[in-house]
């Protein structure tokens, strides 16, 4: 009787020494999944800072903003901004902002403008403005920053005040001002209906 009742007390203590210490070892073990599991995420790509969230260098700002129409989705304009002084009577346009896209190779991004039409300017005899396309500069762009500038425009006339001009940022052959300009920067109606407008704004002096 003693024989079997020690038997049965041995088995009995089996459950209490196994089970704690089985309990123990998943504990370390899910311990130790979680950690490897933290590690590898804060170590995957994905855990780096998206590029959205990295911050974007600042192109200069002018005094006024502008609305831009944007016509070709090659090259965007997401912001402009321009300021305008009276310069002998004759306003002088500084624009500048920032783009978006990649200018192809032997392409250039030139400013063409046109009076319009339905202003008048600052003279006695208050002139509107002639409708016609003028070429003014190409832009000055910084590829590191994707910022631009088009300084000291002066498409108007002394006694020119009061006219609204149309801002065309178009996209041409590097050696459009040489070949496809006339003598008084004028561009041909016909010709400017074949260029590739990448997006425009008026500018009121």
């Amino acid at each position: 009787m003693a024989t079997v009742g020690d038997g049965d007390g041995k088995k009995s203590r089996w459950p209490r020494i196994l089970v704690p210490a089985l309990i123990g070892t998943a504990v370390v073990l899910i311990a130790s999944a979680i950690g490897l599991s933290a590690t590898t995420k804060a170590n995957s790509p994905s855990a780096a800072p998206s590029a959205s969230s990295a911050p974007q260098s600042s192109c200069e700002r002018l005094a006024s903003r502008v609305q831009v129409r944007q016509v070709s989705g090659a090259i965007v304009f997401p912001d402009v901004s321009y300021s305008v002084e009276d310069a002998g009577d004759r306003p002088r346009v500084d624009l500048a902002g920032s783009f978006q896209g990649v200018i192809e190779e032997g392409k250039r991004v030139v400013v063409i403008v046109q009076a319009d039409p339905g202003s008048y300017d600052s003279t006695p005899g208050h002139h509107p403005g002639d409708g016609r396309y003028y070429y003014e500069q190409e832009l000055r762009v910084d590829e590191q920053t994707h910022c631009w500038s088009a300084l000291s425009l002066t498409p108007a006339y002394s006694g020119s005040r009061g006219l609204a001009w149309h801002i065309y940022l178009v996209l041409v052959p590097a050696d459009f001002s040489v070949t496809s300009v006339s003598a008084r920067n004028q561009v041909e109606d016909g010709l400017f209906k074949s260029l590739h407008i990448l997006a425009l704004f008026t500018v009121n002096t």
